[in-house]
């Protein structure tokens, strides 16, 4: 066995190689280290324990995992007692990610079996093997390093969502609502109500939506809806946290105008959260002008919010 200061560098290269690699190699089992909580689980505690004001969003896009997926185990672990989601002292419109008092003990515990399991695997492994496996890493870690650095394929395109793809998009708005101020509960029947406007036959459809998608997967969505004789109203736009910057927002409004400019209607109109400032960045570019800054109530909830509309072409 090496050095004592070597060995706990080799390990900790090895934890800070990524959870993927890791567990391709066999390094971390399906269970950790027999404890009651999957990898899954085990990997949101292990990162929660180790910063500061996380966020679901930013979880779902370190780990790469689907954000409804991440809600329903980030409720199972608030439920047992081992996470807690207050609001941000900063910014009280997003909810942060923090071990209660029994779950920074579950951490604990982890971490140190993680080492453990670590120095087993290491332990199997010959002072030459060792080394050329902390080579290995770092040359990984340089390639994946430089690839972060190019432009990310970042092709997508739009298309009118169709009755299967329902329950995709009620998962993924109640997933991004409860990200942002918590329980979704009242919001489910916003989503049930949009859906019979989007797919229920009647002889005037009173919505449409836009889906983007990116390699197969929804990246993000547009809902319109009529909301009386002269005004269309954006309802719902959300695009996925870890496909942000790459202007899907921006095509799914230009759709959603270009949609409305072949209408009758006379104005465009939504509600945004106030100071979103990416977002309003957004519709002042495309014309929107902010006319009020109300608090609304919505399906028992309350909001405080900003409107904003666009005159269409006549």
């Amino acid at each position: 066995m090496p050095e004592p200061l070597i060995w706990k560098k080799r390990i900790r290269t090895i934890r800070d190689f990524n959870y993927s690699d890791i567990m391709q190699a066999g390094v971390l089992r399906e269970r950790l280290l027999h404890s009651s909580y999957s990898l899954t689980e085990s990997r949101i505690i292990l990162e929660i324990s180790r910063r500061t004001s996380l966020t679901a969003t930013d979880l779902s896009r370190d780990l790469g995992l689907d954000p409804g997926y991440l809600s329903r185990l980030l409720g199972r672990l608030e439920t047992g007692g081992v996470i807690e989601r207050p609001r941000s002292k900063r910014d009280g419109r997003r909810r942060v990610l923090k071990l209660t008092p029994g779950g920074k003990r579950i951490a604990g515990l982890l971490n140190r079996r993680v080492d453990d399991d670590i120095a087993e695997y290491l332990a199997g492994l010959t002072e030459c093997d060792q080394s050329r496996l902390m080579d290995a890493i770092h040359v990984i870690n340089e390639i994946n390093d430089s690839r972060g650095n190019r432009i990310a394929d970042s092709r997508y395109f739009l298309r009118e969502a169709e009755p299967s793809d329902a329950e995709r998009i009620a998962r993924g708005y109640e997933a991004l609502f409860e990200q942002t101020f918590g329980s979704a509960g009242e919001f489910r029947q916003a989503l049930t109500d949009t859906a019979a406007l989007l797919f229920e036959i009647t002889d005037l459809r009173q919505a449409h939506c836009w889906i983007a998608e990116m390699n197969g997967e929804s990246v993000g969505s547009i809902v319109l809806e009529q909301l009386d004789q002269d005004r269309l109203h954006i309802k719902l736009l959300m695009v996925e946290p870890k496909r942000r910057g790459l202007g899907i927002g921006g095509s799914l409004l230009d759709q959603a105008i270009r949609f409305a400019n072949g209408t009758d209607s006379k104005q465009m109109l939504i509600w945004t959260i106030r100071d979103q400032r990416r977002l309003q960045g957004m519709l002042s570019k495309r014309g929107f002008k902010q006319t009020d800054r109300p608090t609304v109530s919505y399906y028992g909830m309350s909001f405080e919010v900003e409107s904003w509309t666009l005159d269409l072409r006549e």
